[in-house]
């Protein structure tokens, strides 16, 4: 069984390394799509370190609660729930500082992403356990 869950990490691992280039320093982070034509797609505007989106707890358990707080100098959010084959899970509009809500009942990786104003400005990685 755990040889059966490292090999599905390591899947995983491999499958966002090949989508999504991370690019990070002090105060900055920067996500881009790789695709195939010459010039990568940015989805991420840079964002300082200090203005982290925080979701917790992680892991969580199957159907529980998962809360996210989001910097004062953000509004109006929109938080999408993606599963590992990049299909939305749930969508959610953030209009207060601090949010909960329950992750699906299935255990997997998801991912959180962040939007403002069409563009991403976030993406955090969400692990759902038995």
């Amino acid at each position: 069984m755990m040889k059966l869950y490292s090999l599905f990490v390591m899947v995983i691992c491999v499958f966002c390394l090949n989508i999504f280039s991370v690019r990070a320093d002090d105060t900055h982070t920067v996500l881009t799509l790789k695709n195939n034509s010459d010039q990568p797609q940015q989805l991420i505007a840079e964002i300082r370190s200090d203005e982290k989106l925080k979701a917790y707890p992680n892991p969580v358990s199957k159907g529980g609660l998962l809360t996210i707080e989001i910097p004062s100098n953000r509004t109006d959010l929109t938080l999408f729930l993606y599963n590992t084959v990049g299909k939305v899970v749930q969508t959610f509009k953030i209009t207060d500082q601090k949010m909960e809500f329950n992750v699906p009942d299935i255990s997997g990786i998801y991912l959180l992403r962040f939007v403002e104003k069409q563009k991403v400005v976030a993406v955090e990685k969400i692990v759902v356990r038995e």
